[in-house]
């Protein structure tokens, strides 16, 4: 089961707080997490683009007939 609204909503209000008290932005310190998030599954991203890639080049390769 995921998080609720409000359980979101007070991680969110904590974490704005305590990073403010460090004068630390919200926005930047997210952007972080999401690219963070993004490096650790690289793995996915580049399996899902060869996949793409092999399909495209079936699909041209089937209409090049």
């Amino acid at each position: 089961m995921g998080a609720t609204n409000r359980e979101v909503k007070q991680s969110k209000e904590l974490v704005q707080t305590l990073l403010q008290v460090q004068d630390l932005s919200y926005n930047d310190w997210l952007h972080e997490k999401h690219q963070e998030y993004i490096q650790e599954n690289q793995d996915v991203v580049m399996e899902s683009l060869i996949q793409y890639k092999e399909l495209r080049e079936d699909r041209d390769h089937k209409n090049s007939y």
